[in-house]
């Protein structure tokens, strides 16, 4: 692996690859169970132990589960995470480990519309 950084635009989305989709299925059920728990001390060994066990941050979780529902940009991650007290700078962070240990991917640009035919008269 290598230590250059991953470069897109502004306007980039990402959704989950397929591995991606499994830790977030595996975040969830970690999640559920530590809700039965006796507080936040659980909760936090719980999303600790999950992300140790795939070689992620506790945190990733999170970021993860704020792209399952399909193509987001950072921005559009950052923002909807603002509540959770996460800055844009940590989105971007992770959105970088994320594309680079597999579990997040690119989605394609749209394909650029045709100019409209030019008219001479």
């Amino acid at each position: 692996m290598s230590d250059e950084k991953v470069r897109y635009g502004r306007a980039q989305k990402f959704r989950l690859s397929a591995k991606g989709t499994e830790a977030v299925a595996s975040y969830s059920a970690v999640i559920e169970a530590a809700r039965s728990g006796s507080g936040r001390a659980q909760f936090d060994a719980a999303r600790a132990k999950w992300g140790a066990s795939l070689g992620l941050a506790a945190d990733d979780g999170l970021y993860l589960v704020e792209f399952e529902s399909g193509g987001r940009t950072v921005s559009e991650a950052a923002r909807n995470l603002e509540d959770c007290a996460t800055s844009a700078k940590a989105v971007k962070d992770a959105v970088e480990r994320l594309l680079k240990c597999g579990m997040l991917e690119p989605l394609p640009a749209p394909p650029v519309p045709a100019a409209p035919p030019r008219r001479y008269w």
